[in-house]
């Protein structure tokens, strides 16, 4: 059978050819890609040469080009369309995967060749390769005993099949959340665009009459904003809490399967893991590969951050309260908040998305900006094809016209789609082949019914100038390595290229330009604009809680020490916000355990925190743009110079504070969140010891 996913695509920038991709070529591409890939580490162990960069570190890159590509293509489908075929293969796959990692990583002799190159007249970029390539062996059990990397890999093959029923679960649990409503009258509030693609989705899915409300992966589902029925927000907001519970958590549930024991099995594993690396916890191990410290680090920033966050969000509360005139309730918040910000700023965010069409805000928001910043031009390319029919794929060129890369756009919902918005990578940039990057954003907006514009809320315009952050980090990179290639890059510090770029959503050289009302054209009053500045620090006690509160159950879960001692699944939670101090009524963690795929199905275990972290250097960036003219070429080519091109190849900290020309502070994001300003380096504590770092260079899944 010919196999197209076992050589280079012919398409330009060697996009995957999808109209010859089939289900079926997937496990014989990977048999022969992973026998390729240890075909490549035996050569290398066989040359009688001494070890250099380039017969060692170079070579094993250029092995693992065949399986770097096949698992591209893969796992962008895992999560883009995760069908029923797909989920059986990954089942299939996910032990000879990490059997295969195994192999590679816990091989003592491969280890003592890494360690034994020649670092004589190396440059900066390959030490620092060469220093990670030591640390990803060394924190994936290189030095073990025989016998505790056999249970290593006992331990690592279960995680693997774990995570896998986690995110395949989930997936249903989501699809299972969503409620179907009868009368349209209780719809009230709606965009009347947006109960027509209600009604459509519920035909689609068998209930022609009557209308479905799908869900977003989060806890607060943005449609409570706008429903003025309030038992129809209690019924969408219990349906959305109760996902990953079985129906054990009572009323309101539609939560068909309990996810939090599968949770706590995940969580106990690795504790075991990292009990067996010698770290204390799966946090310290985590947080060895990462820009912070320590665990002890990030619990001492949190705790800065928590307790003026609470205070803001009762607050908050109360102000509510007395708005509405009765209690509120977690389903109220969402409506009661948006009724405060029209009155107290003049703002309908419901009206403005009347000026947030979809192809405005790509044409001339994000693909504007990448213009007038880095010299970038965006031109579709409708001849070449993407996974699905409706992804599209632009083509991106410099300002010369020479070739940059390929980026996909795949915007709405379907039921084989995970939640949330996210960036991946098809071809990772690097000199060493001479690859260009095609990367992928993907988001879940509802789609429009057939000839109607996609109007965004402002929420989801944020999404997209965000994961196209993501995308500028992936398509600007310039580095030797695959491996180290865009957002390659430690957990804690991926986020802050995307979250810089949410600053030009409301930009006044960026917003007139793409927010023009979707009928005649007509761009937003500026004074529309004005009050959303005004309001940015509106709701964000109640924003900062939510997403403290999953930060600090994500410690709490990937802080055990002993994995014989794991406390019950249904207590974790409460225990760990109680402890934080952040149990604030109305408010629910952002992702709670039986739904916080990012944890226990996404690769952000104890590393939730990121988000926060990267936001610190995010702020701290935003003020530098604007004190330094804001939307123009030379701060675009410094960013691209100091940060996005950089990869993984210099030390992300480094890269920021060659941008600065100082340590990034905590003020910028205090200031930004209506927090307390207070300056704090994000460093190591006063007087804490540096801490050798260990970290795992992201060249294989797992």
């Amino acid at each position: 059978m010919d196999n197209p996913l076992l050589r280079p695509s012919e398409l330009p920038y060697e996009l995957p050819d999808f109209r010859s991709i089939r289900e079926e070529h997937f496990l014989p591409a990977f048999e022969a890609a992973m026998a390729q890939d240890l075909e490549c580490v035996r050569a290398v162990l066989a040359d009688p040469a001494p070890p250099t960069f380039a017969n060692t570190v170079e070579a094993l890159e250029r092995g693992g080009l065949a399986l770097d590509r096949v698992e591209s293509v893969f796992f962008t489908l895992t999560a883009a369309h995760n069908t029923a075929g797909v989920q059986r293969i990954y089942q299939e796959l996910a032990p000879r995967l990490a059997e295969h990692k195994a192999d590679f990583t816990l091989n003592k002799e491969l280890y003592a060749r890494v360690r034994r190159v020649d670092r004589t007249d190396l440059q900066p970029w390959q030490l620092r390769a060469l220093d990670e390539y030591v640390s990803w062996f060394q924190s994936s059990g290189a030095e073990l005993g025989l016998d505790d990397q056999q249970r290593l890999r006992e331990v690592n093959d279960e995680l693997s099949a774990l995570s896998i029923r986690y995110g395949n679960d989930l997936l249903r649990e989501v699809n299972a959340s969503a409620v179907v409503v009868d009368d349209p009258e209780a719809l009230d509030g709606m965009d009347p665009a947006d109960i027509e693609a209600a009604a459509s989705a519920a035909a689609e899915n068998g209930h022609r009459g009557r209308y479905l409300l799908t869900p977003a992966l989060f806890t607060v589902q943005p449609v409570l904003s706008v429903l003025t029925d309030r038992a129809l927000r209690r019924r969408i907001h219990l349906a959305a809490v109760h996902r990953g519970t079985g129906g054990l958590d009572g009323e309101g549930s539609q939560s068909r399967t309990d996810l939090r024991p599968l949770a706590a099995r995940i969580a106990r594993l690795r504790a075991e893991q990292a009990r067996l690396l010698g770290y204390r916890s799966h946090g310290d191990h985590v947080m060895a590969g990462s820009t912070a410290p320590s665990p002890e680090a990030v619990q001492e920033m949190l705790e800065r951050i928590t307790g003026p966050a609470v205070r803001n969000a009762l607050e908050e509360r109360a102000e509510l309260e007395r708005l509405a005139g009765h209690p509120i309730e977690a389903w109220d918040w969402p409506y009661w908040a948006e009724r405060l910000r029209r009155e107290r700023y003049h703002v309908d965010t419901s009206a403005l998305r009347e000026y947030f069409e979809l192809e405005s805000v790509l044409e001339h928001g994000i693909f504007r900006t990448a213009r007038e910043l880095y010299g970038l031009v965006f031109t579709e390319r409708p001849d070449l094809p993407g996974y699905l029919p409706q992804v599209r794929v632009w083509e991106v060129t410099d300002e010369h016209g020479e070739e940059v890369g390929l980026f996909l756009g795949d915007w709405f919902t379907r039921p084989t789609k995970q939640g949330g918005a996210w960036m991946g990578s098809l071809v990772h940039q690097n000199r060493l082949t001479g690859q260009r990057p095609v990367v992928v954003n993907n988001a879940n907006f509802t789609r429009p019914p057939a000839g109607r514009p996609k109007l965004l809320t402002l929420d989801e315009v944020v999404t997209v100038f965000h994961e196209f952050g993501h995308a500028l980090h992936g398509l600007l990179s310039d580095v030797h390595l695959p491996s180290f290639s865009g957002t390659k890059v430690p957990r804690d510090f991926v986020e802050y290229p995307s979250q810089v770029h949410e600053m030009w959503v409301l930009h006044p050289d960026v917003a007139p330009h793409y927010a023009r009302h979707h009928r005649t054209g007509e761009p937003v009053p500026e004074a529309a604009l004005a009050a959303l500045r005004q309001a940015a620090a509106h709701g964000q006690g109640f924003r900062t809680v939510e997403y403290l509160a999953s930060t600090w159950l994500d410690l709490a879960w990937h802080g055990i020490e002993d994995p014989s001692r794991l406390p019950d699944p249904r207590s974790v939670e409460q225990e760990a916000l109680e402890r934080a101090g952040i149990d604030v009524p109305g408010i629910a963690p952002r992702y709670r355990t039986g739904y916080f795929k990012h944890i226990f199905a996404g690769g952000y275990s104890a590393g939730y925190y990121a988000y926060i972290w990267s936001e610190i250097l995010d702020a701290d960036t935003a003020r530098w743009f604007t004190a330094h003219g804001g939307l123009t070429r030379e701060n675009g080519r410094r960013f691209v110079e100091e940060v996005l091109s950089r990869g993984n190849e210099t030390a992300p900290l480094e890269a920021v504070e060659a941008l600065l020309g100082r340590r990034p502070q905590l003020g910028a994001l205090l200031q930004r969140r209506g927090l307390l300003p207070r300056e704090e380096f994000v460093h190591r504590r006063r007087g804490a010891p540096a801490r050798r770092r260990r970290r795992s260079v992201p060249r294989r899944p797992g």
